[in-house]
């Protein structure tokens, strides 16, 4: 039987100052238990379009597995994500296909033209909240097939995001935050400690303290998959590269981005069907020379 495909979309030059990367899912040519048609997410500082192709999608509005989950309605075809501050999960009733692309807050608050603040924890229609040009441009690959969805987005966006890119995309929280931070230390509208803090809120709907704890545990990630053996010498090592001041703090901490502790969490993203865009996720951010764009298993 064939396995969910999902691929890994990292921006060109060109629009990796706008986007962070994007992720599609396709279930199609597969059949999936009902366990295994579950598709969970960490909390995340980006906010996040989704286009659903095929099938339907569902938030899981009460975690596994305190009884039967309470799902929401069917989601829009089209839908804006905010950041999320606590670990998500969505839900089909059969075959998806889906593609969910995350922007820099800041950037995305630009092309609304409306702070992102409003969107935190909130999952939204965004027709509801799109300017015509931009909603125009992202209905168009529901409408008009052509090429990959993403690619199809990339040319669209070019018309609209015209400042300059980074050197290359990124996929690490952590060097965007530096950035982030850099320019708001370089704003003419001040510099002060409490300046730079209130303009990151207003960018990202976070404070900086809230968004650190997102570099922390990226960290502290990494380094567990740098490391070759020993789970728990290997968790206190990534506690403390991670600048945690124990392994408790950093389990803490985990568990406010993935909803598990370290062990449980590390134990699900290898054998769990449901936890397929960690592993996708981890095959990117694991060493090698040339990290793959396009990851054939879910």
């Amino acid at each position: 039987m064939p396995k969910p495909l999902a691929y890994l979309h990292l921006p060109s030059s060109a629009l990796s100052g706008c986007l962070m990367a994007g992720v599609e899912r396709d279930t199609r040519a597969c059949e999936l238990a009902d366990l295994e048609r579950f598709n969970y997410y960490p909390a995340t500082p980006m906010v996040v379009i989704s286009w659903v192709f095929a099938g339907t999608l569902h938030m899981v509005e009460q975690p596994q597995p305190a009884g039967e989950p309470l799902l929401s309605p069917a989601l829009p075809n089209l839908i804006l994500s905010g950041p999320q501050r606590k670990p998500s999960a969505s839900w089909s009733p059969g075959p998806i296909h889906a593609l969910s692309v995350g922007f820099y807050p800041e950037i995305l608050s630009y092309l609304l033209g409306q702070p992102v603040a409003a969107f935190v924890d909130r999952h939204v229609a965004l027709d509801s909240v799109a300017p015509p040009a931009l909603l125009l441009a992202f209905q168009s690959l529901l409408t008009h097939p052509g090429r990959p969805p993403f690619a199809r987005l990339e040319a669209k966006l070019a018309r609209l995001w015209q400042k300059p890119g980074r050197s290359r995309p990124s996929l690490y929280v952590g060097d965007w935050l530096r950035s982030l931070a850099t320019r708001a230390a370089h704003s003419a509208a001040g510099a002060s400690v409490r300046q730079l803090q209130r303009r990151m809120r207003d960018w990202t709907g976070q404070s900086q303290r809230d968004l650190q704890l997102f570099s922390r545990v990226e960290t502290a990630f990494l380094h567990r998959l740098h490391q070759a053996s020993g789970p728990e010498a290997s968790l206190a090592a990534a506690a403390a590269e991670a600048g945690y001041a124990d392994q408790s703090h950093m389990g803490r901490e985990i568990r406010r981005v993935t909803g598990l502790s370290p062990a449980r969490f590390e134990e699900r993203m290898a054998t769990d069907e449901a936890f397929w865009y960690y592993r996708l996720i981890a095959s990117a951010l694991r060493p090698q020379a040339d990290p793959p764009r396009k990851l054939a298993k879910g």
